[in-house]
């Protein structure tokens, strides 16, 4: 009885070797569909693949990137960024400089700085910075957030490193002079309006429609905020 069972565990192993060789061929297969389908702009059917790959083999890290890509072209960021950050778990090494993660999250921040969920917005725009600390952009919007909360200072040092890492985006001057106004700081606030408007020169409408923009959340902040103390008081 020993003896037979001896002859029975290795062929067992083998089948099962074989069975999650064949897994891992299958899901290789509709990987390559969907690629190819994501490059003809056939999104749905490439998201459709993906789906059929994680189904197959549902520790696939790839397939996850794959279909957070496809899910982010779709403008769907909550499912892009579940798949991204499901990709991260199974393989942490995907998270170095990853231009398509750390985007994600600097897009959905923008949409929930857009509805003043500020808290919701720095938290996306801290983890794009944690996966490409080299983003102007994304110390940029966290800046902004940080202005709109009232917080000056971690304002302006956002807007010093993103301008560190691009020195060419007018809006990053403009943005940090309009803090600088708010501790009183003219003279720095009126060099960097200065340099803001001689990088955009022929677009100075958009620009100062922007601060008014920004001027117009920042109001609204303090009115939420007065309200706040007051149902606290």
């Amino acid at each position: 009885m020993k003896r037979s069972l001896w002859l029975i565990f290795p062929v067992a192993l083998l089948f099962s070797s074989n069975a999650a060789a064949q897994h891992g061929r299958s899901a290789k297969k509709y990987l390559r569909h969907g690629l190819t389908r994501f490059s003809k702009g056939d999104v749905d059917g490439a998201i459709a693949d993906y789906n059929r790959a994680l189904e197959v083999d549902p520790k696939s890290a790839e397939a996850y990137l794959d279909r957070g890509r496809a899910r982010q072209k779709k403008h769907d960021l909550d499912g892009a960024i579940a798949d991204y950050e499901g990709a991260l778990i199974l393989d942490p090494a995907l998270a170095a400089n990853n231009h398509d993660i750390a985007r994600a999250h600097v897009n959905r921040g923008e949409l929930r700085l857009s509805q003043l969920d500020l808290d919701g917005a720095l938290a996306d725009f801290d983890r794009s910075i944690k996966i490409d600390p080299r983003d102007a952009n994304a110390y940029l919007k966290r800046g902004r957030a940080l202005l709109i909360q009232g917080n000056a200072s971690a304002a302006i040092a956002d807007f010093d490193q993103s301008i560190a890492l691009d020195s060419r985006n007018p809006l990053a001057y403009v943005e940090r002079a309009l803090a600088h106004q708010t501790q009183g700081r003219d003279d720095e606030a009126e060099r960097d309006f200065e340099q803001g408007f001689r990088l955009n020169t022929d677009f100075r409408l958009m620009i100062d429609l922007h601060l008014m923009d920004l001027r117009s959340q920042i109001r609204e902040m303090r009115q939420r905020q007065a309200e706040l103390q007051k149902k606290i008081g």
